[in-house]
């Protein structure tokens, strides 16, 4: 009976037995065991907590950063954005001129119409205090912004062994003035023309000054004898390429009656890639060209 008591007395102490399934099975675990399982409990929960904390101590840090960083600067932002808003559609007129250049196939910048179909003539004179701004090339001027152009031309042409040289660009207006007397004269002179009739075919030749073309700055005359360019290997280049330039010629032939010019297959004029390409497609002179765009 005793060793049954001390038996009973040391599982006491030493064993827990609890109840696992309905079958009443029964498990004996050890104190030290139950001891681990109590400090890994523990420890479990212990990180749990520290984790949770950790995290609430980040978001905010999160929210305060957000509304002391985040949040201002968005407003500055905004306010920013919006001030630039306002001053750009106040300020649009001052700029309203100004565009970002682009360029064609050829790489010369595409012009505005405004410039490339200005023309000057009888019947769209130009006021003697006209002057475009000019620079010189190959040794004339030209408006400078076909300067590109005119170069561009030459170069290639010199690419192919063919020389392009000019025998003037830019004509003023008191120099064409001058042009014009000195052809009224000769014809008066060499052909007995009245003054009416030496005016009146003087300016098929020589206009007066504000009604050539010239003034411009947009046409060039070869340097060359008018037969012999029209023989020319440099004529016949022309006539197939010079319109992706942007060049056409100003008085081609049978187009008198349009132009009010006699023929001179010399003298070319930049009038934009673009136009230069339609005219030629349609067998246009510049004055037939315009007239047709004034008409669509």
């Amino acid at each position: 009976m005793k060793r049954e008591k001390k038996k009973r007395d040391y599982l006491k102490n030493t064993d827990h037995r609890i109840d696992i399934g309905p079958a009443g099975r029964n498990l004996f675990v050890s104190r030290e065991k139950q001891m681990q399982d109590r400090s890994a409990r523990r420890l479990f929960y212990f990180m749990r907590a520290i984790l949770v904390l950790i995290a609430l101590l980040a978001a905010a840090g999160l929210g305060i950063f957000v509304f002391a960083y985040m949040v201002p600067y968005f407003q500055e932002e905004l306010t920013i954005s919006g001030s630039s808003s306002e001053s750009s559609l106040s300020e649009a007129p001052a700029f309203s001129g100004e565009s970002i250049p682009t360029y064609d196939e050829m790489g010369l910048p595409l012009l505005d119409d405004s410039l490339c179909l200005f023309v000057i003539n009888e019947a769209s004179p130009a006021p003697a205090d006209y002057e475009p701004e000019t620079v010189e090339v190959n040794g004339v001027l030209v408006h400078k912004e076909i300067a590109g152009a005119v170069r561009l031309l030459v170069n290639d042409l010199k690419n192919e062994g063919l020389a392009l040289n000019f025998s003037h660009g830019y004509i003023p207006f008191e120099k064409q003035e001058q042009l014009y007397e000195a052809k009224v004269k000769e014809l008066k002179e060499k052909e007995d023309y009245s003054t009416v009739m030496a005016r009146a075919e003087a300016r098929r030749y020589a206009p007066p000054g504000g009604e050539c073309d010239d003034q411009s700055a947009l046409c060039l005359t070869v340097a060359a004898e008018q037969e012999s360019f029209e023989n020319s290997k440099t004529f016949s280049w022309l006539k197939t390429n010079m319109a992706k330039y942007g060049f056409v010629f100003r008085y081609p032939e049978a187009k008198e009656s349009a132009t009010g010019h006699v023929a001179d297959w010399r003298v070319i004029r930049y009038v934009g890639a673009a136009h230069a390409e339609a005219m030629q497609q349609r067998s246009m002179c510049f004055e037939e060209y315009l007239g047709y765009l004034n008409s669509q």
